[in-house]
């Protein structure tokens, strides 16, 4: 395939013109209970890459989700349990025993986080085909958040369930950085990186989904209520999140604040606008005493706070980012 070149115009977006815009999380009724919320359903963490699935199950939780849980290998499951007694963890070495974890949950606000820490083994394999698989035989759409192995896998094995996958009746987003990217288009990392536009705008029409296409000003992508396709640029972020764990962060919120929006009956693709700048606004703030050495963990705290109606203002929040540390230093001593 020849490098896409698009001539589509972006919109600027950044957190503080969503939250000018009213357009952060509403302020919750007074009776709602958790089944309101959202479920988000983690899928991944293979051998060497526990954290991957963890760190996406916190974000999840800090996000808003009403519950989360997390297939992962049978080694991990006590360590999740000790770090976050709040996700629901299952042990599962095959597909076979992620069907029934995933088959009863057709309600429309649950949503498939499937790919932090996945690996391309056999084990990944497996739970993307039955994913997939699940995806085909669903009779009610479906809502998935598609990230780092789950999108290698796809561009390696498009056919993985025996045809092609569409994800046209589902509300699917993808996060690909450009190396992803270029792979699930077969082009190069800098072709896709010369034109990032045209990239993003091919992976909509491609894969019939909604698209951030991560990196500096990462990229939202993808067709509103019209149908017509939109692509905005997000200001938000900074260089001290080239690191490890950052897009299994984003995965996560994405997955937490897709799982909102559809119980209001927003789209994938104003959840993938708010999810991108929150994540990127509370590295922002992260950051504050330098971007080298941000660790993707220190985002939580900062996504929590951000992601209200009514957020702290920027001075409290790292006032409070500084009470919390100092806490942390006194109970450790």
């Amino acid at each position: 395939m020849s490098s896409p070149v698009s001539s589509t115009k972006t919109i600027d977006i950044s957190w503080q013109l969503l939250q000018q815009k009213d357009q952060l999380l509403p302020l919750r009724a007074l009776d709602s209970h958790k089944g309101d919320h959202g479920h988000v359903h983690v899928i991944g963490g293979d051998h060497g890459y526990a954290g991957a699935a963890l760190m996406a199950s916190q974000a999840a939780l800090v996000s808003g989700a009403g519950l989360v849980s997390c297939a992962t290998r049978p080694e991990h499951i006590a360590g999740y349990i000790s770090r976050c007694p709040e996700v629901m963890v299952s042990a599962i070495n095959s597909g076979l025993e992620l069907w029934p974890l995933i088959k009863g949950e057709q309600r429309g606000n649950n949503v498939l986080v499937v790919g932090p820490g996945l690996g391309k083994q056999a084990f990944g394999q497996l739970l993307l085909q039955t994913v997939f698989q699940q995806l085909q035989s669903a009779t009610k759409p479906r809502a998935v958040v598609l990230d780092a192995d789950g999108l290698n896998l796809l561009a390696e094995k498009p056919m993985i369930t025996g045809s092609v996958i569409d994800f046209a009746k589902h509300a699917v987003i993808i996060t690909p950085h450009p190396a992803e990217a270029g792979r699930l288009l077969n082009i190069s990392t800098a072709q896709v990186q010369a034109d990032r536009v045209g990239a993003a705008e091919a992976l909509v029409n491609k894969f019939s989904c909604t698209v951030i296409l991560k990196g500096q000003y990462s990229l939202i992508a993808g067709r509103n209520q019209a149908g017509e396709l939109t692509i905005y640029r997000c200001l938000d972020g900074n260089p001290g999140m080239a690191t490890g764990g950052m897009g299994d962060i984003l995965s996560g919120v994405t997955g937490a604040v897709l799982a909102q929006f559809i119980g209001l009956g927003l789209s994938p693709l104003a959840a993938a606008k708010l999810a991108c700048c929150v994540h990127s606004k509370a590295a922002d703030h992260a950051s504050v005493e330098g971007e080298i050495g941000l660790r993707a963990m220190d985002l939580l705290p900062f996504i929590r706070r951000i992601i209200q109606t009514q957020p702290v203002s920027g001075d409290e929040m790292e006032e409070h980012s500084l009470e919390e540390t100092e806490q942390g230093s006194s109970k450790d001593d």
